[in-house]
């Protein structure tokens, strides 16, 4: 009897088990945050499931100057799930920004949608503008027109707190938007580790990237409408895309599909997605060698996310169906076997995510193909998504990534700037031309010998007299010959790119510095030829050792007759100089002085001629060195050079402007 019971026990948890998570796979994900909002528009609308709010009680989530309110009466609008969304809009003529309370930090969709039409003097197909989100300053969109219905989808990885969407009208312009959504989404929706080809290597950092959808496919069925789609994501058929259609058939098993567990879930795609694809058209020869190919638009100068779903929905068998997959003319995946990842079990959902390098060209092609290892040639496609990685902030090309919100943090520091920087300048201004009128007077006073001088002729140099320059004088070899003692080598105080630097005495004492080049330097060489489809890192050098810097590791990358013998604090001090000389704005990098400055200082460190040990600055420059850098020891180098009080080289500051003279070898 307590058998019998604890059986019927064990049933009934069962079945409660078993309610349970239909249940919530039913619901499906639950988004924290979720704004709707229906611009333009007097009255609440509901798409599916979903609720827009009318645009008035929505407006505390907007500052903006004006209200317009823009309404059309077009039957002209396409129909779908969304097209009521469409007949409104609201009109900005200056910057206007939506801000949405967070309750959730984490990754979240902010949609879209713009549809031109003409609403009293605004024709909005003439208005062009800009959108930013606050989330990193990223510039959503720039110079935008819409000549169309369209909706723009993007997919953030936002912090908790305020996130703010601003549109900005260019000049004489105006900007629009129909609708606006800000929602959750799943964390488990982007994963952080992709495959990288060409070169073919571990891609990670995903989850931190900022993704714009390009493109949604469902390979062989129909469209898939936002209301049958749990994230609220749109499916389009591919047959668009496809180059050679009689290559193709479809197939279609949608009550199959199986989603397994720790993998693919109705999150990731829908059954209407992974229950169809396109397959190669192969029955009729059993010897079929072709690929079936899709081709996308896309920007160049951008990397993308290429995720491909897949779902063996034809195969008969484990092991039937195997077959290669191609992206941009890549073997990307060989010999790919569905039920070899599933465990051996057929209709189950599967995908892979691709990130291809920097694009050189405005289109993506995507192929599948048979196997050679495949006993019958076939290869399927259920899904494919492309999605743009943004690139320093920005998903388009070109235009200014300072966004609204850097400008407005910056106001104040502007007018507090100017409102003491201006008297401030006047003085410098007074100070300049008081040190200019005594400088000038002290010119006259000293010996010309301090200036490249007119020789006749028969006596060497000749001068341009269009120009004032001073490096407008010609001097034959032989007088350079004559000053350097025929190149001494006794005279010789480094060496530089081109060759040696040599010190040198004209016939009326002026005395200079002459870089020799030589035949054998290798400057000016031919150099190999930069391949913009690599990783950025490995195509430009200062990137790539910048990513070094930033890991503390810059010492891993050094020329290697330095390691062990460049001190660390040296070699820090020349890496965060470097670093504050390739910021991306311009007001960040360091001035030719400063970086002067910090250069000498490093050089300090190196060689420790104050043994004092300097206390180290990271600003961009360093207060504890003297401008005149009289602590350098020139002894060595320039021994035969007399410090005298008004024409030779110390007074022209060769300390500073070169410095690296002063080393017997080369940079």
């Amino acid at each position: 009897m307590m058998i019998l019971i604890a059986c019927g026990v064990l049933r009934f948890l069962l079945l409660q088990f078993l309610i349970l998570n239909f249940v919530c796979s039913c619901i499906g994900f639950d988004p924290k945050d979720k704004y709707y909002v229906n611009c333009g528009s007097s009255t609440d609308v509901a798409v599916g499931s979903i609720t827009y709010i009318a645009d008035k009680p929505s407006s505390r989530y907007l500052s903006t100057p004006e209200d317009i309110l823009a309404h059309t009466t077009s039957n002209s609008i396409a129909s779908s799930d969304d097209s009521v969304l469409f007949p409104t809009a609201r009109i900005f003529t200056k910057p206007s920004t939506y801000t949405f309370p967070l309750r959730q930090s984490g990754r979240h969709w902010i949609r879209l949608r713009f549809y031109p039409f003409h609403y009293q003097n605004f024709d909005m197909k003439s208005a062009t503008f800009s959108v930013f989100s606050s989330h990193k300053e990223t510039r959503l969109l720039s110079d935008f027109s819409p000549q169309n219905a369209t909706v723009n989808e993007y997919l953030l990885n936002m912090t908790s707190g305020n996130t703010m969407i601003t549109f900005s009208p260019s000049r004489n312009s105006f900007a629009y938007v129909n609708s606006v959504e800000v929602v959750s989404a799943p964390d488990s929706l982007i994963i952080d580790d992709a495959s990288l080809f060409n070169p073919v290597m571990a891609y990670s950092g995903l989850v931190d990237q900022a993704l714009e959808t390009v493109v949604r496919v469902n390979m062989g069925g129909p469209f898939v409408s936002l209301v049958n789609d749990t994230l609220g994501r749109s499916w389009v058929p591919d047959w668009p895309f496809l180059l050679h259609p009689d290559l193709a058939t479809n197939a279609s098993n949608i009550g199959g599909v199986r989603y397994p567990g720790g993998g693919a879930t109705q999150d990731i795609a829908p059954p209407t997605v992974y229950g169809t694809c396109t397959k190669m058209n192969s029955q009729s020869d059993p010897n079929s060698n072709f690929n079936v190919t899709w081709n996308f638009g896309v920007d160049a100068g951008f990397q993308y996310l290429i995720r491909l779903h897949f779902c063996d929905i034809v195969s008969k068998g484990a092991n039937q169906l195997v077959f290669d997959v191609y992206i941009g003319g890549f073997l990307v995946d060989r010999d790919l076997e569905l039920s070899s990842v599933s465990q051996g079990r057929l209709a189950t959902a599967y995908f892979k995510d691709f990130v291809t390098p920097l694009m050189d060209k405005d289109s993506l092609s995507v192929s599948i193909g048979p196997s050679k290892l495949s006993y019958y040639p076939d290869a399927l496609l259920n899904g494919l998504e492309v999605m743009k990685i943004s690139k320093k902030g920005s998903f388009s090309i070109g235009g200014s990534s300072l966004a609204p919100f850097s400008r407005s943090k910056n106001k104040l520091a502007v007018i507090v700037g100017v409102s003491v920087g201006v008297p401030f300048l006047s003085l410098i201004v007074v100070g300049i031309l008081v040190f200019a009128q005594r400088r000038k007077k002290k010119k006259q006073e000293v010996s010309h010998s301090k200036t490249w001088i007119h020789i006749p002729v028969d006596g060497g140099a000749s001068h341009s007299h269009n120009m004032d320059s001073n490096l407008s004088y010609c001097m034959p070899f032989a007088v350079v010959e004559e000053a350097t003692n025929s190149f001494d080598e006794g005279r010789v105080v480094g060496v530089g790119g081109f060759g040696k630097v040599y010190k040198g005495v004209l016939g009326d004492g002026t005395k200079l510095a002459v870089k020799r080049g030589n035949p054998s330097s290798p400057q000016g060489l031919a150099e190999p030829v930069i391949d913009p489809s690599l990783p950025r890192e490995m195509v430009n050098l200062g990137e790539w050792a910048i990513k070094w810097q930033k890991k503390g590791e810059l010492d891993q990358i050094i020329d290697h007759r330095l390691v062990g013998r460049i001190k660390p604090d040296s070699l820090r001090k020349y890496g965060e100089t470097a670093e504050k000389c390739l910021a991306e704005f311009g007001v960040d990098r360091p001035s030719m002085g400063d970086v002067l400055w910090n250069l000498e200082y490093a050089l300090q460190l190196q060689e420790a001629v104050e043994r004092d040990d300097p206390e180290e600055s990271s600003s961009n420059y360093i207060h504890e060195i003297s401008p005149h850098f009289n602590d350098v020891d020139t002894s060595n180098s320039f021994g035969q050079f007399e410090r005298s009080s008004g024409d030779d080289l110390s007074d022209a500051s060769v300390s500073k402007v070169f410095s690296q003279l002063i080393r017997s070898e080369g940079r």
